[in-house]
């Protein structure tokens, strides 16, 4: 299915067995719509007046809810949430009363309560946490985390049953790992790793099990190194000193897979990554293999390569390796590598993957005993793969616009065992593409308009 009249799709997102996404055209006028994956069935939800640089964004479902952040000419940019229909799209709250906009980011679910961070303008950044149940009454600041003179103070809200981790900075311990319970005295920080005003900057944590989660932090004892916290300070411990003293090995957590964590480490002196996994109950990691770096060491700044997004299927673990450019955010290389978990196993299955003008590393979607994701070629452009572990079996799925042009797919979604993307048509223009169930074996079907 594709729907050559829909442009500037910015998200995609399954609420209630449909797909909805937003859309922001360049000359305004942003949009909420719904898919069931035909082009009848593809309908707005919400129009929104046309306001300079307006958008959908951070779609997020959460207890029942879909809710997202726009700009309806009036009110400024501010929480909104829908129920699919059109009368039960709505505002939630003006939390910046008149036309001024609120600046609301990381939206979030724990459980059935919506988290979100809320940050004031100025020459310095003040930032409150903030959640809601869906309510006008229920959308409260839960703390005031503060003020520092740049950057973000609270990063990489994630959820772990009903506990919200983030990483933290405040003036008196730096940046720590932190935790939210949704009340002001239970957001608070989990451990002074680096003592003192120097940061241990935890990175994005991975859980192993419900409250226990895996994270790089750094310490002057240790460097920079594998850590785990079951969100106490007493349970918060370092793993693993895998570069002894104060040197570091950098790891990387990304994913867990048959019960083990995987992470990379850089260590290796030739700019290799080294591919760990760490079981539970064992003393230390065990190396798997390392992944070469093309560009190899000693480059300004150093080039670590890090995987990015990760998908199990068939047994397998397939992931892909972003390779970060000097400057920018723009990847230098996106490869897509395999394992299952020995270094026998573990091989490069297609270099380069899509690089994405908008910074975004290729999604892999499982579906049944296949991966699909963006690959790109010179004969193809970039396309639709499909990949089934082996080099052989990794391929263009289709190419929706034949020869060297590209249909660049984005934001590929799997949505009722269906595959939503956004890629551009043969004129050249946006459009929401759907897989069919089982045809991700063969090549993808097109459908009417």
């Amino acid at each position: 299915m594709n729907n050559p009249s829909i442009r500037g799709i910015t998200e995609l997102v399954e609420y209630r067995g449909t797909t909805f996404f937003g859309r922001s055209p360049d000359n305004g006028g942003a949009s909420l719509w719904k898919s069931n994956g035909t082009a009848k069935g593809t309908v707005l939800v919400k129009q929104f007046p046309a306001v300079a640089g307006a958008s959908i964004r951070e779609l997020t479902v959460a207890g029942g809810r879909l809710f997202f952040v726009a700009n309806d000419g009036e009110h400024g940019a501010e929480p909104w949430l829908s129920d699919g229909t059109p009368q039960g799209t709505r505002m939630l709250a003006d939390l910046t009363p008149g036309p001024d906009s609120s600046s609301l980011e990381e939206l979030v679910a724990v459980q059935n309560t919506l988290f979100f961070l809320r940050t004031y303008p100025g020459t310095t950044v003040h930032e409150e946490l903030w959640k809601s149940d869906g309510s006008r009454a229920g959308t409260v600041r839960v703390k005031d985390l503060g003020t520092v003179p740049s950057g973000g103070i609270a990063i990489g809200l994630t959820a772990s049953g009903d506990v919200l981790y983030f990483s933290g900075l405040d003036p008196e311990h730096g940046r720590e790992p932190w935790k939210s319970d949704g009340t002001e005295a239970g957001t608070t920080i989990i451990k002074d790793i680096n003592p003192g005003p120097a940061s241990s900057f935890p990175n994005f944590p991975v859980f192993i099990e419900e409250g226990v989660n895996y994270f790089a932090a750094t310490d002057p004892v240790y460097g920079r190194e594998l850590w785990r916290s079951d969100s106490t300070e007493s349970g918060t411990v370092l793993v693993e000193d895998i570069v002894p003293g104060p040197e570091s090995s950098r790891p990387r957590p990304f994913t867990v897979f048959k019960g083990r964590l995987y992470f990379t480490s850089s260590e290796s002196p030739d700019g290799a990554v080294r591919l760990r996994k760490f079981e539970p109950g064992r003393p230390q990691s065990e190396h798997i293999t390392d992944i070469p770096n093309p560009f190899g060491p000693g480059a300004p700044p150093p080039q670590e390569p890090l995987v990015v997004n990760a998908a199990e299927a068939a047994g397998q673990l397939f992931m892909t390796v972003y390779f970060p450019g000097l400057t920018s955010p723009t990847p230098r290389d996106v490869q897509l590598w395999r394992t299952n978990g020995t270094s026998g196993g573990t091989r490069l299955l297609h270099k380069p993957l899509f690089i994405s003008d908008r910074y975004r590393p290729p999604n892999l979607i499982p579906m049944g005993d296949r991966v699909l994701f963006t690959g790109s070629s010179p004969e193809a452009g970039d396309e639709l793969w499909v990949t089934d572990g082996s080099v052989r079996g990794t391929r263009v799925l289709q190419d929706l616009l034949p020869g060297a042009t590209s249909s660049a797919p984005l934001f590929l979604t799997r949505s009722t065992g269906e595959l939503f993307f956004v890629a551009q048509g043969a004129d050249r223009g946006e459009q929401l593409w759907k897989l069919p169930r089982h045809k991700h074996q063969n090549q993808a079907r097109r459908g009417t308009r």
